[in-house]
């Protein structure tokens, strides 16, 4: 018990797995070649291609102690960054092949054809195999390494018992919440922990935040965090967008939660940037908000080729997660508006679920039309009298945007339009995997989901946000 555990992966059986996709690779290109013929075969294509096929069986050797074993384990690793490692690993035992037939001077002898499909289909044998098993395996292998920890939100008044309760829990470790803030009540419960020697950690603290990873910064070799979103910004097509990432952005808010009282932020994307760039009166409403956070990865990745560090793409969704995540002691209010009925009941639910401790203090889907001043007058005051600290827009593009600046310094709480942030943390449409994200794709994964909606919007705003850029950059030089 308690116990630091190790995970230990499967690693000969990866080996195993790549041999194999050679071997199935040159099976497959002789059959598609050669077909029946391969039974009439002389004696010396038959040396030939089996030679070739040890010679990258033993090179496959080499790449794999030299380069697979010194990379992440595959079930550590996303489908993208597997398939880019079955990819370079690959590439080297296809070129050391090719060197070989060079070497003995058999390389007319060889089909080309053999030759040329021996690269794509080792990476597609390969990869298959490898899905297949970390699919088949993954959770097995990773909850053999899993540490389950015991969180200790401080001050505590009774260590005996949070002591009874970790041994109750099966926990392997312990985490303290909050020690920055209650160093006398952590170093009492440290006092004990060791004594008993159950693993410890304490979170880092900064201005009663407690620090999440995903700001964290090296600074001349010092774990460090931003203090605040810088006050720069980043122009793109007349819009002022701010230049931050995710956790960096919701611990300002936190902080400046009185600040922007009445205030509101907006997630622009290629979508909402073009609109902005075509309709001057809809620039104009993203710029008068208080911050304009990048929500599309094209324009993360033209602030960090323009040399900001620290730019990321800052997702209305992911915003909210890790708000959500950085709020379950109660203390800031939620109040969400918009979507349907059927959205905002199952959010409820899954927000409390996921997120214990959380304070909503309303929701309300108002009607798909126009409101009259009565009507709207009484969303305000229901919005305020709920308390709200942080209130959600779920409107839409670019209603939701729109909505907000009407409701400027009338809405006490700081306004937040996420669009599509409801649907995915209430579950109705299921978002992009993480490493789908990450590689700036979740526009096809959204596309794939609903290709009647987005075919035309995703093409025609696309080539046009491409256009304007290559317009506004032969413009800007020729001013120079």
């Amino acid at each position: 018990m308690n116990n630091y555990k190790k995970q230990r992966f499967p690693v000969k059986r990866i080996f195993i797995i790549d041999e194999l996709a050679l071997v199935f690779t040159m099976a497959t290109e002789l059959i598609i070649k050669f077909g029946a013929a391969i039974m009439v075969w002389d004696n010396s294509y038959t040396i030939l291609y089996f030679s070739i096929t040890v010679t990258a069986c033993v090179i496959q050797v080499i790449v794999f102690l030299l380069y697979d074993c010194r990379r992440k384990h595959i079930f550590l690793m996303d489908p993208f960054e597997n398939f880019m490692m079955v990819v370079k690993g690959k590439f080297i035992v296809y070129a050391f092949s090719l060197m070989y037939l060079y070497a003995i001077q058999r390389g007319g002898a060889s089909s080309r054809t053999v030759m040329g499909l021996f690269f794509p289909i080792s990476i597609l044998y390969s990869y298959v195999f490898r899905m297949l098993y970390r699919k088949k395996n993954k959770d097995k292998f990773l909850s053999m390494g899993d540490n389950k920890t015991y969180k200790v939100l401080l001050p505590v008044t009774n260590i005996a018992d949070i002591i009874e309760k970790f041994y109750i829990s099966g926990c392997d470790d312990m985490l303290l919440i909050g020690a920055n803030d209650h160093q006398a009540s952590a170093k009492e419960l440290l006092e004990e922990t060791e004594k008993r020697g159950i693993r410890t950690y304490l979170t880092l603290g900064a201005n009663g935040y407690n620090v999440r990873s995903g700001i964290v910064t090296d600074i001349e070799n010092y774990a460090a965090i931003p203090a605040a979103v810088r006050s720069e910004r980043f122009d793109v097509f007349g819009i002022k967008y701010a230049v931050a990432r995710t956790e960096e952005a919701v611990f300002h808010v936190l902080k400046h939660l009185k600040e922007l009282s009445g205030k509101y932020i907006c997630f622009s994307n290629v979508h909402t940037s073009v609109m902005g760039r075509e309709n001057p009166e809809y620039r104009d409403v993203l710029n008068n908000s208080a911050f304009i956070f990048a929500d599309g990865s094209p324009i993360a990745k033209l602030q960090q080729k323009e040399g900001y560090i620290g730019a990321e793409r800052v997702a209305g969704p992911d915003f909210m997660e890790h708000m959500f995540r950085n709020t379950t002691d109660g203390k800031v209010a939620h109040f969400f508006y918009g979507s349907s009925e059927e959205t905002i009941e199952k959010l409820r639910k899954n927000l409390l679920d996921k997120y214990p401790g959380i304070n909503i203090v309303g929701m309300y889907s108002p009607p798909f039309r126009p409101l009259s001043e009565e009507e709207d007058a009484a969303d305000v005051e229901m919005i305020n009298s709920s308390g709200a600290d942080i209130v959600w827009i779920g409107l839409g593009a670019p209603k939701q945007e729109k909505w907000m600046l009407a409701h400027k310094d009338k809405i006490n709480g700081v306004m937040m339009g996420v669009g599509a942030g409801f649907d995915f943390h209430g579950g109705t449409i299921k978002r992009a995997p993480e490493w789908i994200r990450k590689i700036g794709l979740e526009w096809l994964y959204r596309l794939f989901q609903d290709p009647e909606r987005l075919f035309k919007r995703y093409y025609v705003t696309n080539t046009k946000f491409l256009c304007y850029l290559i317009c506004d950059f032969i413009r800007k030089n020729r001013k120079i």
